[in-house]
């Protein structure tokens, strides 16, 4: 990144960190109308169309792939033929499957209404093989109470076995239970390191929160304006350029 580049300092606002010109970064773990971990991949699924009638179920990555690609279709047709296909491979053990399915349900489809319930099954289904997005979306519906009693310590539980799976926006959230004393004892410094890790990641929101703690003296860190603008470029790299994982 170039040194000239102009910086926009962020501001919090009703919980999103706002930068200067208009970018938002969500600091909760899901957006209005959608997954954040479920848009980052939604680009990258492959264009194959759903299974054919009598074609063997998808499995492991092409599971996966379908399950994104039905995130994006309008067809209703299509999208009933693609769940089909991935509930078959889903109770074949497919763990891509299930949690393609546990996504589904969770976000809802104009031809597959949200089912909270359903989708809390077949992400528990998943969640033995310690798959990082169903312990994520796992720690999410913990968290706010969704198809189950909210319980900040189980949430917490769940998104420190997604973290240990790689999942940035499972460290972000994590960290943000550790900064605010959510089911978990308040530690400023485990908020850092894992501020630190989900930002390694290319995780717009916690780069900008060690920005906002360099810049305000926050977390028990030393006011750095330096810091501050390092990070919040960081950040706006990050919105533009972050990469959908493997």
């Amino acid at each position: 990144m170039s040194a000239s580049r102009p910086v926009r300092l962020a501001v919090l606002v009703g919980g999103v960190f706002v930068l200067g010109g208009g970018a938002a970064l969500c600091l909760g773990g899901l957006r209005e109308g959608g997954h954040p971990e479920a848009d980052r991949f939604t680009a990258a699924a492959a264009p194959s169309p759903p299974s054919r009638p009598g074609a063997p179920p998808p499995s492991g990555m092409e599971a996966r792939a379908l399950g994104f690609r039905l995130l994006t279709l309008a067809d209703p047709g299509e999208v009933l033929a693609g769940m089909d296909s991935l509930a078959r491979a889903a109770e074949q053990g497919d763990v891509e499957a299930q949690v393609s399915l546990g996504r589904i349900y969770l976000k809802g489809l104009l031809s597959v209404p949200r089912d909270a319930a359903r989708a809390r099954a077949w992400l528990l289904r998943a969640a033995p093989s310690h798959h990082p997005s169903a312990a994520y979306f796992l720690g999410v519906m913990s968290q706010n109470g969704d198809g189950v009693m909210a319980d900040p310590a189980e949430a917490a539980r769940w998104f420190e076995i997604a973290a240990r799976g790689g999942s940035p926006d499972a460290m972000f959230l994590l960290a943000n239970a550790y900064r605010a004393g959510a089911g978990v004892p308040k530690n400023d410094e485990k908020a850092v390191e894992l501020y630190e890790s989900a930002g390694e990641r290319e995780h717009p929101a916690a780069l900008q929160a060690l920005a906002m703690a360099y810049r305000y003296g926050e977390l028990g860190l030393e006011p750095d304006e330096a810091e501050s603008r390092r990070y919040t470029m960081e950040a706006e790299h990050a919105i533009q350029h972050r990469q959908a994982p493997p």
